[in-house]
């Protein structure tokens, strides 16, 4: 076998690896290993050496760059899920879940929490506008099937959900699926909610298909957390 059918059939293999491992990347991984058996067998044909060579150079670019995205979403080390500090947290992921705020405080509290502020433009004063915390804080801390699951949640002065984002967890599921709990909408759904009501999957929660053990950890987490927090704070 040629070195360029077996540079073609690994790349087919790991393009393959990629849309089952992160299917946020499926569409893209598909077409590249599309790319990949067309050049294979044109290359078994009477393709033009300078045409197959350009093909080559596209192919094995375009598969690197969608390696090097993946990366640096942390798909591969993390699940997509980024991690600073002891904690999990980092200031974008802070100001993503608390819209609005520019500046956090250090996490403080006998329930500890990130306290949020917006600033004014004209005098510089600073507002308090809500709270950031992470669900690992309050007890019992919410395990999923196979270990902890942590949220950053962000809260307003009116205790409602203004933002979600799970940080941490280790899941068996995403070795295939990836970092499942970002899916479109899961997290989503948390926004807008309050600590009265009752986060329970199958009922204000949707749960997520054959991820029941995580999907209601990590939603008794939030809901731990999110009540500590109000009865803390707001009441």
């Amino acid at each position: 076998m040629s070195p360029a059918k077996k540079i073609a059939k690994l790349l087919i293999l790991v393009l393959k690896y990629v849309s089952l491992r992160y299917p946020n990347y499926g569409g893209q991984a598909a077409k590249l290993q599309c790319g990949s058996k067309t050049i294979l067998r044109k290359h078994e044909g009477t393709m033009p050496l300078q045409h197959s060579i350009h093909s080559w150079l596209k192919t094995l670019l375009s598969t690197g760059l969608l390696v090097l995205v993946i990366l640096s979403n942390g798909a591969i080390f993390n699940g997509g899920v980024q991690a600073k500090n002891k904690d999990h947290t980092t200031i974008r992921l802070l100001k993503e879940v608390v819209p609005g705020a520019d500046s956090f405080s250090e996490k403080e509290g006998e329930v500890p929490v990130y306290k949020a502020y917006k600033t004014d433009s004209d005098t510089g004063e600073q507002t308090l506008i809500g709270y950031a915390f992470v669900s690992a804080d309050t007890h019992p801390e919410p395990s999923g099937y196979t270990s902890q699951i942590d949220s950053l949640i962000g809260m307003d002065l009116e205790g409602n959900i203004v933002g979600l984002k799970v940080i941490y967890y280790k899941e068996s599921l995403r070795h295939t699926w990836g970092d499942f709990f970002a899916w479109d909408g899961y997290e989503e759904q948390f926004v807008g909610k309050r600590a009265e009501q009752r986060f329970q999957i199958g009922n204000d929660i949707d749960g997520i298909v054959k991820a029941t053990i995580s999907s209601k950890a990590m939603a008794r987490g939030v809901r731990h957390s999110v009540r500590a927090v109000t009865l803390e704070y707001l009441r």
